[in-house]
């Protein structure tokens, strides 16, 4: 059974989370309640909770989510807490769905919590550069859940690639997989580059993508210089690509998105 840590100090939301009588049969121990930031500091310091759900005026929930940013808890994820049933039912669901994932066996290897929430963040923003998760307030939802660092609300840079030889495909220079080459390029790339989190994507029919997105509280370049940036920083990586990989890339777009959640609406084009 998983554990939930419910941090509010609204009655409605009490009320909601009170309705729920089958928090076994959703795969969780029935809730710890908390009043405020510093009781759920409190309440996770002495208890283990898998996870945390969040209704708390905006002062109190930032300071709760900044100070869940340290060493033993970045990886708890973090729920809204509605205050109606229905909502928290599916909520509850999509949370348990998270939980089972990231604690899945995938194989012999030995993988770590950090991985596995790593892989299922991999996993959703692939789906969202493809268009298949293109809600705006789940968006936002699903990356608190899965404690990315990346700023929903920031513009962001998004570049298409493609191989240089036109016509051919990524299976015929890397017979390990489409997975097994996107880390080695995540490698090559690198995570983060002037305040902005990359994340190197190839979709499952083989198109390629690389998103540099601001991370939460870091500053970035101006909006202008963004795409610029991005772009020949790129092109200096793709020299390693070939060195290493012996893989000649090409870019074939570069767009500024008003930000991760709106990423298929370009602000503009360069």
């Amino acid at each position: 059974m998983y554990k939930l840590l419910l941090a509010t100090d609204r009655p409605e939301v009490l009320d909601a989370f009170g309705e729920i009588r089958d928090w076994e049969r959703l795969g969780f121990r029935p809730p710890r309640t908390a009043g405020s930031a510093d009781a759920a500091e409190e309440s996770l310091r002495a208890h283990h909770a898998d996870a945390v759900a969040v209704a708390l005026p905006p002062e109190e929930e930032r300071k709760l989510v900044a100070d869940m940013g340290c060493p033993h808890w970045h990886l708890r994820p973090i729920m809204r807490a509605a205050a109606d049933r229905e909502t928290v039912l599916k909520d509850v669901m999509e949370l348990e769905l998270l939980l089972s994932r990231t604690r899945a066996d995938y194989s012999n290897d030995p993988y770590s919590d950090e991985t596995m929430m790593l892989l299922q963040r991999h996993d959703f923003f692939r789906r969202v550069i493809a268009g298949e998760e293109s809600d705006p307030d789940r968006i936002r939802r699903y990356m608190r859940l899965l404690r990315s660092r990346m700023d929903p609300e920031k513009a962001c840079v998004l570049l298409s690639l493609r191989l240089a030889e036109e016509g051919e495909e990524l299976s015929d220079h890397w017979r390990y997989g489409p997975e097994r080459l996107e880390v080695a390029m995540r490698n090559i790339f690198g995570a983060e580059l002037s305040g902005m989190r990359l994340l190197f994507s190839i979709l499952r029919d083989e198109r390629i993508f690389l998103l540099a997105c601001p991370m939460l509280g870091h500053e970035t370049p101006p909006e202008e210089k963004l795409v610029g940036i991005v772009t020949d920083y790129t092109r200096r990586t793709i020299d390693h690509v070939r060195e290493y990989l012996g893989i000649s890339l090409e870019i074939t777009g570069a767009r500024l998105c008003p930000s991760v959640t709106e990423l298929n609406r370009p602000r503009r084009a360069d």
